[in-house]
C-alpha cells in the first residue's frame, strides 16, 4: 500500500502526543474532580478512535456526493445551538449542546463538514480556481456564513480558525492573492469593531501590549503561564510537581495545559511537543501532494491545516506571542468534542492516504447523482 509509511508515522506521533495530553490531564485538572475528568477524557478517546477508524475507511466518494447536506446539517446545528434553552451558556458563550448527559460542542464538529465541502467545491471548480467569483467570492462567502455563525457563539478562535483554513485551500488550489486583499482589509475593520463592541475582548487586545501591567487583571491567566515556563527551565520540577496549578492558572487543564507541561516536564519537552506536531504535518502533506486526485488532496491538506493551525494559535496564545483566545491544543487540552473531533479529522488524513482517488476523477458523480446541485 502506498504511503503506508507515512500513516503509520502519523498515527505513532498521534498516539504519543495523546499520551502525553492523558499523563499531563492527570496533574493539571483540579483534585477534587480529577477521577470524573479523566473518565470523561478516557470516553472521548474511545469514541475518538473509533470515529477515527470509521472515517478512515468510509468511501470518499459518499462524502464527496453528500456535501452539502453535511454542510447543511452544519449550519443547522450552530444555529440551533444559539436558540436560549437548547444551546447551554457558559463562561458567556452559548456553544454546547446537552445529549443524554453528554455535551457536545457543535463548532468542533462542524470543521468537518466544512472542510469536507470545501474540498468539494475546489475539485468541482478547479478549472476556475483563479476566476474572482467562481474561484474566490462563491466559496468565501459561504465558508464566512459558517464563521460568523460561530462568532455569534461567540467563538471567535474558531471563527478566526475557520477563515485561515477557508483561505489558505483556496489559494493553494488557484485563487489569486490579490483576490483577498480587500476582503482582508473589510474583514480586519469588522472584526476589530466586533471586538471593540465586547469589552471583555477589548480588554484583552488592549492589555495584550502590556502583559506585566495587566498581569493582576486582564493579563492573570497568561502571566501565570508564563511564569510556568520560567519556573520549569528546561528540565521541568517532575511530573505532578507543579505549582502554578495550585489555585494560581485557571482552567489549567483545557486550554493553558501546555504551560503546565513547560513547568513539570520542562523546556526541553514542550519544544519536543512542538516538533512532533511539526513532524506529523510535514509528514502528511508532503504524502498528500503525491494525490492526483483533487478531491483527495484538498480534503487532507484542510484537515491537517486545522490540526496545525490550531496548534499554532494554542502555543501562540499561552507563550504571549497572540492575544488570549479560547481555543485547546490538540490531543492534549481536556475536552470531549474538540478530541473527538481531531480524531475524525486524522480519520480522513488517514483515508485521503489510503486512497487512489475516487472512480473517474471528482467529477464522477458530479452530473448525474444528485438532481441539484448547491452554491454552483
Amino acid at each position: 500500500m502506498r504511503h503506508r509509511r507515512s500513516i503509520a508515522l502519523i498515527t505513532l506521533i498521534i498516539i504519543c502526543i495523546n499520551g502525553v495530553g492523558m499523563v499531563a490531564l492527570m496533574s493539571a485538572a483540579p483534585a477534587i474532580a480529577r477521577a470524573i475528568y479523566l473518565k470523561k477524557q478516557v470516553m472521548a478517546l474511545f469514541l475518538g478512535v473509533g470515529s477515527c477508524a470509521l472515517f478512515s475507511v468510509i468511501p470518499l466518494s459518499f462524502l464527496f456526493r453528500y456535501r452539502h447536506w453535511l454542510l447543511a446539517g452544519a449550519f443547522g446545528a450552530l444555529i440551533l445551538v444559539l436558540i436560549p434553552g437548547v444551546g447551554h451558556m457558559v463562561n458567556g458563550s452559548r456553544r454546547w449542546i446537552y445529549i443524554s448527559g453528554l455535551s457536545l460542542q457543535v463548532s468542533e464538529f462542524a470543521k468537518i463538514p466544512f472542510i469536507i465541502w470545501l474540498a468539494g467545491y475546489v475539485a468541482v471548480h478547479r478549472e476556475r480556481c483563479a476566476a474572482l467569483v467562481q474561484g474566490f467570492l462563491k466559496p468565501i462567502s459561504i465558508c464566512g456564513s459558517l464563521a460568523f455563525a460561530v462568532l455569534c457563539e461567540p467563538d471567535y478562535g474558531t471563527a478566526f480558525l475557520l477563515m485561515i483554513v477557508a483561505l489558505a485551500v483556496l489559494f493553494l488550489f488557484g485563487a489569486r492573492l490579490h483576490h483577498a486583499f480587500f476582503l482582508l482589509i473589510g474583514g480586519g475593520i469588522i472584526f476589530l469593531g466586533l471586538i471593540a463592541l465586547n469589552p471583555n475582548r477589548w480588554r484583552r487586545i488592549v492589555s495584550f501590549f502590556a502583559v506585566e501591567e495587566c498581569r493582576f487583571d486582564a493579563t492573570y491567566q497568561l502571566w501565570q503561564g508564563i511564569l510556568c515556563f520560567a519556573s520549569g527551565g528546561l528540565w521541568g520540577n517532575g511530573i505532578g510537581l507543579g505549582r502554578q496549578k495550585l489555585f494560581y492558572l485557571p482552567e489549567a487543564h483545557t486550554d493553558f495545559i501546555f504551560p503546565i507541561i513547560g513547568e513539570e516536564w520542562g523546556g526541553i519537552f514542550a519544544a519536543v511537543i512542538i516538533l512532533a506536531f511539526l513532524i506529523f504535518v510535514l509528514a502528511a502533506l508532503l504524502a498528500l501532494y503525491a494525490k492526483e486526485d483533487i478531491f483527495v488532496r484538498a480534503l487532507g491538506i484542510g484537515a491537517v491545516l486545522i490540526i496545525a493551525l490550531q496548534a499554532i494559535i494554542n502555543i501562540a496564545v499561552v507563550t504571549g506571542c497572540f492575544p488570549t483566545k479560547g481555543i485547546a491544543l490538540p490531543f492534549i487540552s481536556y475536552g470531549g468534542s474538540n478530541l473527538v473531533g481531531m480524531y475524525i479529522l486524522v480519520g480522513l488524513i488517514i483515508n485521503c492516504l489510503r486512497s487512489e482517488g475516487m472512480e473517474g476523477g471528482c467529477r464522477w458523480d458530479y452530473a448525474g447523482a444528485m438532481a441539484v446541485e448547491w452554491f454552483r
